[in-house]
C-alpha cells in the first residue's frame, strides 16, 4: 500500500507544471534564402523550444548546417536539437510548401523580440520575430 502511495504521490508532483511559460502571436520576417515563420516559444528552466514552419516553393530542396538565436542583448545561442529535419542533411518541401520544426536552446528569459539565423550552403538566413501581443 505505501508503494502505491508513493507511486500516486510521484506522478502528481510530476505532473505540476515546472514554471514553463510558452508565449503564442508572433509575426516574422525571413529574408530570401529560407523562410521560417515563429508559431510559438517556450521558455523552460533548462531550455528554451522554437516550434515554427520552414516555408519554401513545393517540391524543391533546402540544407540546415545549424542555427543559432539572439534574444535582446544576450549574446547568440547555439541550437541544441532540431526536430522536422536534420541538420547537414537536405530535404524536401512537399505539395504544402511547409515543414513543421522545433528548434531547441539553451533557456533565455521571455522577450518581445529576436532573431533565428540559419546556416545554409546559400549563406546565412536570418529571420525576425516579435510578438504580436494578440492572446491566441
Amino acid at each position: 500500500m505505501k508503494q502505491i502511495l508513493a507511486l500516486a504521490l510521484a506522478l502528481t508532483v510530476g505532473a505540476i507544471p515546472s514554471g514553463a511559460r510558452m508565449v503564442r502571436g508572433f509575426e516574422s520576417a525571413s529574408d530570401d534564402t529560407l523562410g521560417f515563420k515563429v508559431d510559438s516559444i517556450d521558455y523552460r528552466k533548462d531550455l528554451t523550444r522554437v516550434y515554427g514552419r520552414l516555408t519554401g516553393r513545393p517540391h524543391t530542396s533546402a540544407r540546415i548546417d545549424g542555427v543559432s538565436m539572439t534574444v535582446g542583448a544576450s549574446p547568440a545561442r547555439e541550437c541544441t536539437d532540431i526536430d522536422g529535419v536534420d541538420f547537414n542533411r537536405y530535404f524536401q518541401w512537399e505539395d504544402g510548401g511547409e515543414i513543421g520544426v522545433e528548434l531547441d536552446f539553451a533557456p533565455v528569459k521571455p522577450a518581445r523580440s529576436g532573431r533565428v539565423t540559419f546556416a545554409t550552403p546559400r549563406g546565412k538566413s536570418v529571420t525576425s520575430w516579435q510578438t504580436t501581443g494578440k492572446k491566441k
